[in-house]
């Protein structure tokens, strides 16, 4: 990875953990919390399975699988922005509602615009953008295994939320999921 394209990327993860903290305070009061440890589990079981198997097929989790040309560095660094202004967007959008776990909170509502009328979790969208593009720049298989395991976990996670939705919003959350899809526009 070129060191522009590092100090880009670090800059942008950086920025978005800052501003995840900030903006962590100022929620509402949480009247139900979901799972705790479900999705942390099913990332970190992911990312040592894929490197045991990487293991017994010979493979380095730190084998280069190609080098970084200006090219993809640019590329890389796009996409990493791009998911990091998107994860903000959403988490403008949904407001006093967010929380880092599985929660429902006081008042909540079902938000349903902004990002949230592209897919149901523009938040985890945009981190699958931003980890995919960190993998593709450092282009060796330990990012690759780390990026599987996140996309894991955030499956796991997506859908222990979408119980709690469907639970408390039951016609209206039934009717945005038949609308809306979970991750990628319009696919997935």
């Amino acid at each position: 990875m070129t060191e522009s394209t590092w100090l880009f990327i670090g800059c942008c993860w950086i920025a978005w953990v800052l501003y995840w903290l900030i903006m962590a305070f100022p929620t509402k009061r949480t009247v139900e919390r979901g799972g705790l440890i479900g999705y942390r589990v099913v990332t970190v079981t992911l990312v040592i399975g894929l490197i045991a198997a990487g293991r017994l097929l010979h493979v380095s989790s730190h084998s280069h699988l190609w080098r970084t040309t200006l090219a993809l560095g640019v590329l890389t660094d796009c996409v990493v922005a791009a998911g990091a202004a998107f994860t903000v967007w959403a988490r403008i959008t949904l407001g006093r509602n967010w929380s880092a776990e599985v929660t429902f909170k006081q008042d909540h509502e079902l938000i349903e615009s902004g990002p949230y009328a592209l897919v149901r979790h523009p938040i985890y969208t945009g981190l699958i953008a931003m980890a995919l593009g960190t993998a593709m720049a450092y282009g060796r298989a330990i990012g690759f295994a780390l990026f599987i395991g996140l996309c894991g976990g955030l499956w796991w996670k997506a859908r222990q939320e979408e119980r709690i939705m469907s639970r408390h919003f039951p016609d209206a959350y039934a009717e945005y999921k038949t609308r809306v899809r979970a991750i990628i526009p319009f696919v997935l």
